[in-house]
């Protein structure tokens, strides 16, 4: 299983429901391969950020301390 497949899984599994040989692909995979297994918690990270952006009235921009707090947020992921 290659990482490419496997993160596809992770994303996949926030919009539907993983059968269960791909939940196994996941788990077998990340357990020897460290830049996946980091993957899933920056990749939840994100899609949280991005769901609560949707959630806010799509009308409003970002003020400029929300833009540096989340640039902070993300440069933090990167670094880790």
């Amino acid at each position: 299983m290659n990482c490419e497949k496997i993160t596809y899984y992770i994303e996949k599994g926030y919009l539907t429901k993983l059968k269960l040989s791909e939940k196994l692909q996941i788990k077998l995979h990340t357990m020897i391969c460290n830049c996946c297994k980091n993957y899933a918690p920056d990749s939840d990270v994100v899609n949280h950020v991005l769901t609560l952006l949707k959630e806010e009235d799509n009308s409003k921009s970002l003020t400029d301390d929300e833009k540096k707090s989340l640039k902070e947020a993300l440069q933090k992921l990167g670094d880790s």
